[in-house]
């Protein structure tokens, strides 16, 4: 039977004493264990009809008086049968165990048990030859396991039930153990049967991992069949990959069962991290590995929308960028963010918040009584500053006007001098949120659809058989329209290259997408994160319509340069 559908009751007696037959059971306790959880426990305290040894109640906390009128033994016993039922018996040093179950098994009438029995101990004694100790208590110590109540039956019984799970764990991964009868015939081998190292580990360890680069990149496991079960990206695919098969046991309960399902590892490089960022990304959406349970889908990611379609501009948030004269900035995390972003905004500047109906009445409203609007609606000076709130809002949203961060500050020591604690805690939080993306905006400086620049990253020496250089990231309507590695030193063929993509990217007369998809959103929102928090590595060259296409070429040559370490342009120099 495999061992995820098999019940395991894994049992723990307290006695009077350490002699079978002559000293008794004062407790017994059992946790059933099935697909690696605790689904139900057992426990009974036991009249041995005599008194209990001050030396057993110090160790265990069970005195006379605690188990004076519990039921006997005798009593006891059936019910511990009807709860074993057929799953597999387990204890950590079986054999003493047994000897009392036996007894009181005797004394019932019962007859012995002959469920298929297992010994942590002796699991233990093999796969962890290293410690000194394989007590329970140095165990649940070594593995950090909670025992709640040591040297009582339960908590002893689901404390061994924890370190099952474990060492089956390990015997899955190390020996590829799959069924009960595998873990039982496990107990008995000899010990240097269980000294050799797992096949599929050895074989990756000596034929794949020598071969791994030490460039950035992403990175395959599959499985026996093949099937891509996990992608991963890394700046060193390297030391990535190497450090799943290096001190396996310290992993988590995730990684562990990763590594004893991966039959093989393959990789593919991408010569930067953030190429690598991107690349990870769509492949977990295509292949859909079931490690990966994180970005396995595409989510709507809210953008704040500055509708300069009306001549009076209005701002509010949308789930959706369309091409429809609108400016959009962002994307940002979460829905709740867009709307406080939008709700700050309206405190802090004097843009209308008014549908068109109440705007076209012409007259002033709540707002402008609250001191949210200057009231464009009734003309005058409210309507010929307009355009200057309209600036400042714009400044604000592209991380250009840090005086937003001063006013945040001021309004939310006012609300806390006038004792409006409430009101002092939402700008509080506001103004942490501000401070954290104030950077990143101020490095995208414009909204989506006029987001156009060059993105410089270095090359990773050695990548594609080149000796360093740059790669472009070309970003164009805030969207990547284009990768281009160059090289360290570009010959004329390579700058004619660079010359055709970046002209076909930045064509003056491309029209913006009609639409963002989810997929285009994700990778937006990837290029503006990598941005922000790679303030000194990201390179970013602006490009504007008016821009002549030479100087554009040569701005963007200057930047990979820089981006090339100093040794490499020496080189390249001489």
């Amino acid at each position: 039977m495999d061992i995820d559908r098999a019940e395991f009751v894994i049992v723990d007696t307290e006695t009077t004493g350490s002699r079978a037959g002559e000293d008794r059971l004062i407790e017994i306790g059992a946790a059933r264990l099935v697909g690696g959880e605790v689904v139900e426990t057992f426990q009974q305290l036991i009249d041995p009809g005599r008194h209990v040894p001050h030396r057993i109640t110090r160790l265990t906390g069970i005195s006379t008086a605690m188990v004076y009128g519990q039921p006997s033994a005798t009593e006891v016993m059936p019910r511990f049968v009807e709860f074993l039922g057929d799953a597999v018996l387990v204890a950590h040093n079986l054999p003493f165990d047994a000897r009392f179950l036996d007894v009181a098994l005797a004394e019932a009438e019962l007859p012995p048990l002959q469920n298929p029995s297992l010994d942590t101990l002796r699991l233990a004694r093999r796969l962890l030859s290293s410690l000194p100790s394989k007590g329970l208590s140095k165990l649940t110590q070594h593995f950090g396991i909670e025992v709640k109540g040591r040297h009582r039956a339960l908590g002893d019984a689901v404390a061994t039930a924890e370190l099952l799970v474990i060492l089956i764990d390990r015997l899955k991964i190390e020996f590829g153990i799959e069924t009960v009868d595998e873990v039982l015939g496990f107990q008995r081998r000899r010990y240097k049967d269980t000294r050799r190292e797992p096949t599929h580990l050895k074989k990756i360890r000596e034929q794949v991992l020598p071969l791994v680069p030490d460039r950035p990149g992403v990175y395959f496991m599959r499985d026996t069949r093949g099937t891509v079960i996990y992608v991963g990206k890394a700046k060193s695919l390297r030391n990535r990959v190497r450090s799943y098969f290096s001190a396996v046991d310290a992993h988590d309960p995730k990684t562990r069962k990763l590594v004893r399902d991966v039959r093989d590892v393959t990789w593919r490089e991408t010569g930067t991290e953030l190429a690598a960022l991107l690349e990870e990304s769509k492949l977990i959406k295509n292949y859909l590995p079931v490690y990966n349970r994180a970005q396995r889908r595409y989510r709507d990611y809210p953008f704040i929308r500055l509708d300069t379609t009306h001549d009076v501009p209005t701002i509010s948030w949308t789930p959706r960028i369309a091409h429809d004269g609108a400016e959009y900035y962002g994307p940002l995390g979460r829905r709740g963010q867009a709307e406080e972003l939008v709700e700050l905004i309206g405190r802090l500047f004097l843009l209308r918040e008014c549908d068109d109906p109440v705007f076209s009445l012409g007259r002033p409203c709540l707002y402008h009584e609250m001191g949210r609007c200057g009231a464009p609606c009734a003309g005058g000076e409210g309507a010929e500053q307009y355009g200057l709130e309209v600036d400042r809002v714009r400044a604000f949203l592209t991380g250009q006007d840090a005086e937003a961060v001063d006013m945040v500050e001021e309004a939310m020591r006012q609300a806390a001098a006038t004792r409006e604690y409430e009101a002092a805690g939402w700008y509080r939080d506001q103004l942490r949120r501000l401070q954290r993306t104030f950077g990143r905006q101020r490095r995208i400086a414009s909204a989506v659809h006029e987001h156009d620049a060059v993105l410089v990253e270095p090359l990773a020496p050695g990548y594609d058989g080149l000796d360093g250089g740059a790669q472009l990231f070309l970003i164009r309507h805030g969207r990547l329209a284009a990768r281009v590695d160059l090289p360290a030193d570009p010959g004329p063929d390579e700058l004619a290259d660079l010359a055709a993509a970046l002209a076909e990217a930045f064509d003056p007369a491309a029209e913006p997408p009609t639409t963002h998809g989810r997929p285009d959103v994700d990778e937006m929102r990837m290029l503006a994160n990598w941005m922000r928090l790679h303030p000194d590595g990201a390179r970013q060259v602006r490009w504007r319509p008016d821009l002549d296409a030479d100087v554009f070429l040569e701005s963007v040559l200057d930047a990979a340069r820089e981006a090339v370490p100093s040794a490499e342009v020496e080189e390249a120099d001489g």
